[in-house]
């Protein structure tokens, strides 16, 4: 309306327009009011956003920081199973080492028993021989009287 128009209203029409105004204004400030607090939501949404990416940031270098600790504890578990399996050789070998020492130490021990022990029977025996032998000698009567019977005495030499 032009400034004309406006003049040759009564006032109860300018009162009107002057109501239907201040209804379209109060509309106008509610939108405006309803358009901020959504504005404010959007905002708050993409602060949210950010810092959830930060988070999810943050997350993903805690992950790489918890592998990288994971992989090291691995490996330095994986070396020392290779050092135990070594030293488990070296034990191996050693007590086959020591076990074999022992078998030749008993086995010249055991030679040496059976040596001493065919000396000491091949000694008995020679000994009993002779004391048979000086016993037969000694008792021809009995030799005779043995053959008589018919049984044929011999002493045996160790070596026949």
């Amino acid at each position: 309306m032009t400034d004309i128009e406006i003049r040759h209203l009564s006032k109860t029409e300018l009162l009107s327009i002057l109501r239907d105004q201040e209804a379209e204004l109060e509309q106008q400030r509610t939108q405006i009011a309803k358009l901020q607090s959504q504005q404010k939501a959007q905002i708050i949404q993409m602060e949210e956003c950010g810092s959830i990416a930060e988070a999810s940031l943050q997350i993903n270098q805690i992950f790489q920081v918890a592998q990288v600790s994971a992989d090291q504890y691995l490996a330095s578990i994986r070396q020392k199973e290779v050092d135990a399996e070594k030293k488990a050789r070296q034990v191996e070998t050693e007590a086959n080492e020591r076990a074999e020492a022992q078998l030749r130490a008993t086995d010249i021990i055991c030679r040496q028993a059976e040596e001493e022990s065919q000396r000491k029977a091949a000694a008995f025996w020679d000994a009993l021989q002779l004391q048979l032998n000086q016993f037969y000698n000694s008792h021809e009567g009995l030799k005779d009287m043995l053959t008589a019977c018919g049984f044929d005495i011999q002493i045996p030499n160790r070596g026949n």
